[in-house]
């Protein structure tokens, strides 16, 4: 059963709860619960190649590093539980970055370009 609710991170937009939108909250986009489960948010082609193009290069860089060490944690000469303290470190660092570039990603889609005031500024002056 699908259901309605009013989601207050995109204002007047209404949200399906079996799916999920796009970082860009001016997209229409979304995706199948199912397929990303976990997930709160998607990027969508479109939306991937308006970011620029370092944003892109550091998500691919992070994924493939996330493989390299996923490989590295499966054998067993680097699965020694001596080593969990070294891959809860890595994995703290990891995430952290992830949230930095997923933070920096909603940031370029949400922020306005001009300054805060300026509209009002430029209203009272009758430039805008």
């Amino acid at each position: 059963m699908r259901q309605m609710r009013r989601s207050s991170a995109y204002g007047r937009r209404l949200q399906m709860t079996d799916r999920i939108p796009c970082i860009n909250p001016n997209c229409r986009c979304t995706a199948a619960q199912d397929r990303f489960p976990g997930s709160t948010s998607i990027i969508c082609g479109k939306c991937w190649r308006a970011i620029p193009a370092r944003y892109r290069a550091r998500w691919k860089q992070l994924k493939a590093r996330d493989r390299k060490f996923t490989r590295l944690r499966r054998k067993t000469q680097y699965a020694d539980p001596t080593r969990d303290t070294q891959w809860w470190s890595i994995s703290n660092r990891y995430g952290s970055a992830w949230r930095t570039l997923i933070n920096s990603i909603t940031h370029y889609f949400t922020a306005s370009e001009q300054p805060v005031g300026l509209e009002d500024f430029m209203k009272e002056n009758g430039l805008g």
